[in-house]
């Protein structure tokens, strides 16, 4: 089995804080190959032990800021201001919010080398429409964990920040639509100088979202600067919402290989004061200790928001009374509807592994995990090395449920385990690599 990037949510009930426009630079770049093994499938599994290969950014300061032991590094920036003037706007149209998992993508940064004055070489970067829709994708998963956006994502070995950012996702959404694969040159490009923004929660097509992006690029292009806010059916919207907006889009074409029919929109400055993933009917983390939140939360491949996450969840626990009764009914259904196939790391998430009925034992734990959580069940990832009854030793991951204080074991890949107890692999031999609130492969 495998791993691939971080989280995600239905976005439409993605709420994110406000973002510190001069503060903190963070980023992680990970990719975890890892193998799973089960007694669920005959499929063979010649695999070999999870690599890890870690990019990590060179900063001045650092700031842990994962529960999933990946090192994040951090660096005290100053943003850019451009004296533009005060109605750059991008003219009109509307944004968006929707569900989003992840696949993995190859970063295949190429570049070309242009002659620079005093002798200099300068490189100039192009990037490639699905590396833009992975980075996308970590995006928004970064802004519905951290409620802010981040100063710059990593595309290759490239930092690219949010100014930048915005210029490749609206290049590339048009792209997608235009059915155009060409690599897309990364451009230096200016803040916005008066950044502001007024607009109502709503939905906008697709034929609006695609005219933001148009006017937006157009914008950018032509004043080498974001505008202070691009107008919308829904109002007017602001940097921050144009790049988590399109994030999702974005997002969700990497999940579903093609363009959504509207994108949910809320303001940055709701969606920067609320939780963004707790805060739904079925969840009742109010129960839950503060030190178990993280353990709720909707990311990019555990999509707890979701509607059919929760609708699924809300039936599979109806007339159930306990926690603990909720939380095994729950791994019941994965485990004897799910099927298994054989790949590495994340490859459908929680909603598309549910769409498919079948998924490796990381996706298999991305559902299980996600359904727990819709019902205001903590959940969290366990990464071990492990013995199998096959007498082979496979990376594996499995799912964790707290229930009364306990964390219960819940490997859902073998219609030989239960809700608490794992027969297809030897608990007592494995070596446990990490426990994660959100997996990074």
């Amino acid at each position: 089995m495998g791993i691939a990037g971080a989280s995600a949510a239905d976005a439409g009930t993605a709420q994110t804080q406000a973002v510190n426009n001069s503060t903190v630079q963070e980023k992680a770049n990970i990719q975890i190959n890892n193998t799973c093994n089960t007694n669920k499938s005959v499929a063979a599994q010649n695999s070999t032990d999870a690599s890890v290969k870690t990019v990590q950014n060179t900063s001045t300061a650092t700031s842990n800021v994962s529960t999933n032991q990946t090192t994040v590094k951090t660096q005290a920036v100053a943003q850019n201001t451009v004296s533009t003037k005060d109605n750059q706007t991008a003219v009109t149209s509307t944004a968006t919010s929707i569900n989003s998992t992840s696949k993995n993508s190859t970063n295949t940064t190429s570049t070309q080398t242009q002659a620079a004055a005093a002798g200099e070489t300068k490189v100039s970067k192009n990037f490639t429409v699905s590396q833009i829709t992975d980075a996308a994708a970590r995006v928004k998963a970064y802004v519905e964990t951290n409620h802010k956006l981040p100063n710059y994502v990593t595309i290759g070995t490239t930092q690219v920040e949010m100014p930048e950012f915005l210029k490749l996702l609206t290049a590339g959404l048009l792209q997608l639509n235009n059915g155009t694969t060409t690599s897309i040159t990364l451009k230096d490009i200016n803040s916005a100088a008066k950044p502001s923004e007024s607009v109502k929660s709503g939905n906008i097509n697709k034929a609006g979202y695609l005219d933001l992006a148009k006017r937006v690029n157009a914008f950018i292009d032509a004043n080498g600067a974001l505008p202070n806010y691009a107008t919308s059916s829904l109002g007017k919207l602001n940097y921050q919402s144009l790049i988590y907006t399109f994030s999702k889009i974005m997002a969700f074409y990497k999940t579903n290989e093609r363009l959504p029919s509207y994108v949910t929109v809320k303001s940055w400055s709701t969606v920067g004061t609320s939780s963004t993933s707790t805060s739904n009917s079925s969840n009742t983390s109010t129960s839950v200790p503060a030190s178990l939140q993280q353990y709720l939360k909707s990311t990019t491949n555990c999509q707890v928001t979701n509607s059919q996450i929760q609708a699924l969840a809300k039936s599979i626990t109806s007339g159930k009374t306990s926690t603990y009764d909720k939380a095994v009914a729950i791994f019941n259904w994965v485990r004897d509807n799910i099927g298994y196939s054989f790949y590495y790391n994340t490859k459908y998430g929680a909603v598309g592994t549910l769409s498919k009925k079948t998924g490796n034992c990381v996706d298999t734990a991305h559902l299980l995990i996600a359904l727990e959580r819709a019902a205001g069940i903590p959940a969290r990832y366990e990464h071990v090395k492990a013995k199998f009854t096959s007498g082979n030793w496979y990376g594996h991951v499995i799912a964790q449920v707290y229930v009364n204080g306990k964390w219960y074991n819940a490997d859902a890949t073998s219609s030989k385990n239960t809700f608490g107890v794992i027969k297809n692999w030897n608990t007592g031999t494995a070596t446990y690599k990490g426990t994660y609130a959100t997996l990074p492969f």
